[in-house]
């Protein structure tokens, strides 16, 4: 049973056929037979039996269902997809193998058919089979009742691209992108690498749906995924895999069965980092990083694809290792963690908001190249204060330490609102000083605590004010009294926050340096795009809002030579605010002047020299440490600051950049010098204020 077809689908009907299995498909949407087998006359579809009024009144539809599933005398049902698998909870009175895909629990509590589908599946089965502990946590947001067990995968077994050997026509590559891309997004990622393939003579790209390797179209053509993927991949010798869909997993599946791993480069989304961290020979990246990449991978020597081979050993049978799941016994609060499955220390990663698939944003970027940090050492386990996730998984770790599991790191952290659910609040103070009884450390990082300051246009009903400072004063001192060590950006922050402390009535606090740090899969090696044009190019990306005091930059830059470039990266809702802001500075006429919402991980400047400006204003600034500054590291670009800013002291000692007065002046003359010297430290920097650097000082904190 199916709501639609693609490789997903493809992949476990190539490997049904190669085992000598007999599968009908039933597509629950229409409903329709895609696939017959010819047996007697199967009972009669009706359009009736998918229509919305009918979902409450089950026994029509059921009583088909059953006359279905009895004549067909099948010794598996498998539901794939949320629609498959919300139809055969409502109506299949049999027991059947419920398949969700990546993409399939990404809806919002206004939909209500994908949340009766969901409910109904979870209630129906006591487990769901998901693609990552990504998507359990989704399930577990949703009100997942259910097992959270990981899909079960097979090889591939037939070549599918061209093969590399000399001679050979030159190379062509195919950016595989999900069905519904983000447009904007794609056509950046396409002009990125199309830079990188250019500087390849003869070397080609094309883009092409990952859901085009495989149809409804096709499976009832009697097609087979393999065949099919090859024929509409036919001439391509590499494949750069952007986004994330449903059909992304059992399209590098495929490419790695058939021995093309070493032509593969993947997007390092949050699903498909986990995918790939699974297949270590797969070049992964994030933005300008993913070109470099593909640079790397067409710079390299060829070499034929591996010999094919059709061999197959009886585990590799996904029926059947469907059905034997489904045979064994399973608590419903189960959940095949990575963390539960290694015997080292236990790791333990609370961050306030779930992980986010953003490459924008400094929390959501944060919170998961920090989570990421803290798996490579072996997998932690990842909660966060939404209430189905955090219950099911505190018990998990409960459970481990009541077992002797050895404790490791307790790491919870902030976020920009306090917790919103007290009860959380305080069942995760008890929960670290549990964990730090059992011989364990426990850090809680404080972000910021804006919301404790007087910032104009920044919380300006009173109620609502006052409740988000009590919620936050209690969340801190909660966690500040329960965890070895209270974190925060830097020194200057933690001074920061005990002025503001001070100011509401609090008692300071000892804080221990956390900055953010580099991601190596964001990090760009030198001389990647082509050369630019001769000049500077001053860059600052980030907010808009009166938080940041951006005000100040523009008043300086005013005054600059009319030659130097002035690059805006903003949000896509921020674009209004800050034309207001050119137009009352009479900036948005100046030659020059260039505002894109591209994502920082895409922007290409059009000179060699860039500087990346975190001038900010306000007394925010003087103790905040922006995400931005190791987002230009990675980037690689020279970093202009204020001398007053939080950042200031780092990047002076760590030689990105320069610290100057709030003057034009000296906004001026540090720009000389950096186009003079540079920034001597930046490759160093780019190795050593990494996040697994953080990780490491975190386990080393002790109780203060």
């Amino acid at each position: 049973m199916t709501g639609s077809v693609g490789p997903a689908e493809g992949q476990m009907l190539d490997d049904a056929r190669r085992n000598g299995h007999e599968v009908d498909v039933l597509d629950v949407v229409s409903p329709a037979w895609v696939v017959r087998s010819r047996r007697a006359g199967a009972p009669p579809l009706f359009r009736w039996m998918t229509q919305w009024p009918l979902r409450t009144g089950r026994t029509q539809t059921a009583r088909v269902m059953r006359r279905i599933v009895d004549q067909g005398s099948y010794d598996l049902l498998v539901a794939s997809g949320l629609a498959a698998c919300g139809f055969a909870g409502r109506y299949s009175e049999r027991e059947f193998v419920p398949l969700l895909w990546r993409g399939d629990l990404d809806f919002s509590a206004a939909r209500e058919h994908l949340t009766e589908d969901f409910e109904d599946v979870t209630t129906a089965v006591d487990r769901l089979f998901l693609e990552d502990e990504w998507e359990f946590d989704k399930a577990l947001s949703k009100g997942s009742r259910s097992a959270h067990l990981r899909h079960h995968r097979v090889p591939a077994s037939a070549s599918i691209l061209r093969p590399l050997a000399d001679p050979a026509p030159a190379p062509e590559v195919v950016v595989l992108h999900p069905e519904r891309a983000d447009v904007d997004r794609l056509s950046h990622q396409v002009e990125a690498l199309t830079a990188v393939v250019e500087q390849v003579p003869g070397t080609t790209l094309r883009t092409l749906s990952v859901s085009a390797l495989f149809r409804r179209r096709d499976l009832s053509g009697g097609r087979a995924f393999d065949a099919v993927a090859r024929a509409r991949l036919a001439g391509a010798t590499h494949v750069v895999l952007v986004g994330s869909s449903r059909d992304h997993s059992a399209v590098g599946d495929l490419l790695v069965g058939t021995g093309c791993a070493g032509r593969l480069v993947v997007e390092e989304t949050i699903g498909m980092g986990a995918w790939a961290a699974d297949h270590g020979e797969v070049r992964t990246g994030r933005g300008m990083r993913l070109a470099g990449e593909l640079a790397e991978m067409l710079a390299g020597p060829s070499a034929p694809s591996p010999a094919e081979t059709d061999a197959r050993a009886a585990q590799d049978d996904v029926f059947l290792a469907y059905r034997h799941a489904m045979a064994a016994r399973v608590d419903r609060g189960f959940e095949d963690l990575a963390a539960l499955r290694h015997p080292g220390p236990l790791d333990v990663f609370f961050s306030t908001s779930p992980l986010e698939d953003r490459t924008d944003g400094a929390r959501p970027q944060r919170v998961r190249n920090m989570a990421d940090a803290l798996d490579e050492s072996g997998a932690a386990v990842r909660m966060s204060s939404v209430p189905g996730v955090f219950d099911r998984r505190i018990r998990a770790v409960r459970s481990a330490l009541a077992q002797g599991r050895p404790a490791g790191l307790f790491y919870g952290e902030n976020s920009t609102s306090p917790i919103p659910v007290p009860r959380i609040t305080a069942e995760l103070a008890d929960a670290m000083r549990e964990f730090s009884a059992a011989g364990g450390t426990s850090v809680w990082f404080v972000r910021d605590l804006h919301w404790l300051d007087e910032i104009p246009g920044y919380l300006e009903d009173a109620d609502v004010r006052r409740d988000i400072q009590e919620r936050g004063l209690y969340e801190l001192e909660s966690l500040a009294s329960a965890a070895d060590r209270l974190a925060a950006p830097s020194e200057e922050s933690g001074e920061g926050f005990n002025a503001l402390l001070e100011r509401h009535g609090r008692a300071p606090r000892a804080w221990l340096p956390l900055p953010p740090a580099v991601a190596p899969a964001n990090t760009v090696p030198p001389g990647l795009t082509q050369p630019g044009e001769s000049g500077l190019t001053l860059l600052y990306a980030g907010g808009v809002s009166g938080i940041y005091g951006l005000g100040q930059y523009l008043d300086a830059v005013t005054a600059l030579d009319p030659a130097t470039r002035l690059d805006f990266v903003v949000r896509p809702g921020e674009r209004a605010e800050l034309d207001a802001l050119l137009d009352e500075r009479g900036l948005s006429g100046r030659p020059g002047l260039r505002i894109t919402t591209v994502p920082l991980e895409w922007y290409v400047p059009l000179t060699r020299s860039v500087v990346g400006v975190v001038l900010l204003g306000g007394e925010y600034a003087r103790f905040s440490f922006p995400y931005k500054t190791m987002s230009l590291i990675e980037r690689g670009f020279p970093i202009l600051c204020f001398d007053d800013m939080g950042i200031a002291s780092f990047v002076g000692d760590n030689r990105v950049g320069l610290a100057v007065a709030r003057s034009p002046e000296a906004i001026r003359s540090g720009l000389e010098e950096l186009g003079r010297s540079g920034a001597p430290g930046m490759v160093d920097a780019q190795r050593s204020q990494t996040w697994g650097a953080r990780v490491a000082t975190a386990r080393g904190a002790g109780r203060r």
